[in-house]
């Protein structure tokens, strides 16, 4: 009987995958509240209306040639390039049978990968993003470092190191249970 296939992270983000591990969870969860496109469509709009109102209100482009350049170059970045990466970015999270591994395109250039021998406790939890962590995106503090795109569930897991790493997910119970069911059998198994 065939291996079955699943699409891997690596395929999505044109990564030569070196491995060919069993993929067991994979959630992909992006920008797509409707308070943050609010705000990026009025930033959008204001930054491309100061980028082209040179060109429609009578002004002298060879006085200020450089201040229309400096405001085209800040329609395009905020007008266009903010909410494309906003548009763009994504929080791959995939349990796969050598370890985790945390994708966060285009913030991260490369994917994190965390093997089960190194984690010791891991647990589904409810989190204030805003006061403990300072937000959403990649966010390092005080109590460890955050990978998050929205909501307020997560997993947060304790390596044997000591340092902590929050996991945001919609699927937190069940992206809990498959981690320490591993954990778990690994532990057994080495007992």
């Amino acid at each position: 009987m065939d291996k079955l296939e699943w699409p891997s992270m690596a395929e999505e983000m044109s990564i030569t995958e070196k491995d060919c591990a069993t993929l067991l969870f994979r959630e992909v969860q992006q920008f797509r509240q409707p308070w943050i496109w609010i705000v990026l469509t009025g930033t959008s709009v204001t930054a491309l209306w100061a980028a082209l109102s040179p060109f429609f209100l009578d002004s002298d482009w060879q006085d200020h040639w450089v201040l229309h350049i400096i405001l085209i170059l800040f329609g395009l970045i905020f007008g266009i390039g903010l909410p494309w990466v906003f548009y763009v970015t994504k929080l791959v999270t995939e349990i796969r049978s050598d370890g985790l591994v945390i994708s966060f395109y285009p913030l991260l250039f490369f994917p994190i990968k965390i093997y089960f021998k190194n984690m010791q406790n891991c647990t589904a939890i409810k989190y204030k993003p805003l006061q403990e962590y300072g937000g959403w995106g990649v966010r390092l503090g005080a109590k460890g470092t955050a990978y998050n795109v929205s909501g307020n569930r997560g997993v947060q897991i304790e390596l044997i190191n000591g340092s902590k790493i929050l996991i945001g997910s919609k699927k937190s119970e069940v992206l809990a249970a498959t981690i320490n069911l591993i954990i778990g059998s690994k532990n057994s198994n080495e007992n």
